[in-house]
């Protein structure tokens, strides 16, 4: 995909001078949420621009002549070097938030170093790296405590190290975002404790975008802090009441505080309830929420002296995030980063396992391939499964029960699909526009699931459409779970196929 396509053009009216021709920048986490609004700009800047991600079963989803991929894990030396030979600036995006807590803090803190390290060998010029707002508050969070220590080994070589502080960043697909939006979409009580009437001073990810260009135009800083925020500072109670009034919707508060349990422990319980209609993994949300007991707000305005330009309200920044959602004009989400569990899977096409289960079902529609595509691609999210939806839900349910991330994960996109996009439980391994859609479950199961959609022309213009389920069990238990659910498979998935020749001969009549 062409960068230029998915550019919002945040830094159109950035006051600072794009570098020399040929400047190469590194975006560390290049398939997370900032990266994938960071990249296109930093492109249409005249930059040469290198997108490292972990592995190789992220794929990119831009290409450019000045766009450059790379595959390494800031765990492993060996591969960290290479990815950062001929680097001029790197931009450090990266934190372990899926990770339990009990790895995410050493995982931060190695990678940390290993990428200071190879950035020292390599003569880098400049790191920028994006942390939090609260960073200096005894009662900082676990996550906040994790991050303000990544930025002190940051900068403990010779490299000038940039860290920029941000609290919450609002934008279509940011977890925040998508965090207060499912609250207030699917709650008319919540929950509250008194610990969350701290402050927070959010801000709009396009103002994030352009500090984060800004500052590495700027010439001659050296290492230092910039804090950055919205033109609003706000309680947690204040951002969720203004949400809902843009929403339309009436929320009440529950307080909690009066009951006889810890805190922390609250929190955990809070999220864990959450967890049961939002999209956002437990851990997460979690953070967030523990995050909420601390204030975040800018104790400077210094970087307003470097980059001179008016930050938007938080009424502005969420109206604007709902206008790109009834446009479909989300280019990035959360959910762009498989579970951590999940990212090191295989793509099916490279399994050679003799315990392979495959269920296949078929049917003929008389439509073209190009009629029956689009219809195939809808499914999921608010769409829904098409057929024995209350089966899906409670399969969904189950997952989240189980601490997966269930079906309230939605899509980026109602109508349009890209290799690497979330649906649900599931996640688009392959995309072949007219012929084939591929999905790896990332639900909690006792073994490894696809579905595959395949589409074949018959003789008489026609489309033979093929549903496959591929299924590597694990002893036992995985067989086990395909026999019980064998019958309700064979159910859903006809039904299925019924619901794509029907909607499809709707399309094709005249």
């Amino acid at each position: 995909m062409d960068p230029e396509k998915v550019n919002y053009h945040y830094c159109d009216d950035l006051s600072t001078n794009p570098l020399p021709e040929g400047t190469r920048v590194l975006v560390t986490g290049a398939n997370g949420y900032v990266a994938h609004r960071l990249i296109p700009e930093l492109v249409s800047r005249g930059y040469i621009v290198r997108c490292m991600y972990r592995n190789n079963n992220c794929p990119p989803l831009l290409t450019h002549p000045r766009i450059e991929h790379v595959y390494a894990d800031c765990l492993n030396m060996e591969e960290l070097l290479p990815a950062l030979q001929g680097v001029d600036h790197a931009y450090y995006l990266i934190h372990s938030m899926r990770s339990k807590k009990e790895e995410f803090v050493a995982k931060d803190q190695l990678a940390a170093k290993n990428f200071r390290e190879s950035a020292e060998q390599h003569g880098v010029k400049r790191i920028i790296y994006l942390g939090g707002l609260g960073e200096k508050n005894d009662r900082m969070s676990s996550h906040l405590r994790s991050r303000r220590e990544v930025g002190n080994i940051l900068s403990q070589g010779n490299i000038p190290v940039i860290r920029v502080r941000a609290a919450i960043i609002l934008g279509t697909g940011s977890a925040s975002y998508e965090l207060m939006k499912s609250l207030t979409l699917n709650n008319r009580f919540i929950p509250f404790l008194s610990e969350f009437n701290s402050v927070c001073q959010p801000i709009a990810i396009r103002d994030v975008i352009k500090y984060l260009v800004g500052v590495m135009e700027t010439p001659g800083l050296g290492t230092r802090v910039f804090q950055i925020g919205g033109k609003d500072v706000l309680t947690y109670k204040e951002m969720i009441l203004s949400f809902a009034k843009i929403l339309n919707r009436r929320v009440h508060f529950i307080d909690v505080s009066l009951l006889p349990i810890p805190v922390d422990l609250l929190c955990r319980l809070y999220a864990y309830w959450l967890n049961c209609f939002i999209s956002i993994p437990v851990n997460i949300t979690y953070l967030l929420l523990d995050s909420l007991k601390t204030d975040v707000v800018c104790e400077d305005n210094e970087i307003s002296t470097i980059l001179p330009f008016k930050t938007l309200d938080f009424v502005t920044a969420v109206q604007w995030a709902q206008e790109k959602e009834k446009r479909s004009m989300v280019f990035s989400h959360w959910s762009d980063v498989p579970p951590e569990n999940m990212s090191d899977l295989l793509p099916l096409c490279q399994f050679e396992s003799s315990e392979f289960i495959i269920e296949e079902h078929g049917i003929d529609i008389p439509a073209t391939p190009e009629q029956v595509f689009p219809v195939v691609c809808q499914i999921g999210g608010k769409h829904g499964w098409n057929h024995a939806n209350f089966l899906w839900e409670i399969r969904g349910l189950i997952d989240r029960l189980l601490g997966g991330v269930g079906l309230h994960r939605g899509r980026r996109d109602p109508a349009h699909l890209r290799v690497g996009d979330s649906v649900d439980f599931w996640r688009v391994e392959k995309l072949e526009p007219n012929q084939e859609l591929l999905l790896r479950a990332e639900m909690i199961t006792p073994g490894l699931s696809w579905l595959q959609f395949q589409l074949d022309s018959d003789q008489n213009g026609g489309t033979h459409l093929t549903l496959r389920a591929h299924f590597i069990p694990k002893p036992f238990w995985g067989n086990l779970y395909w026999v019980v659910l064998s019958n309700f498979h064979s159910y859903i998935f006809k039904g299925m196929l019924e619901f794509f020749k029907k909607k499809s001969l709707q399309i094709s009549a005249p």
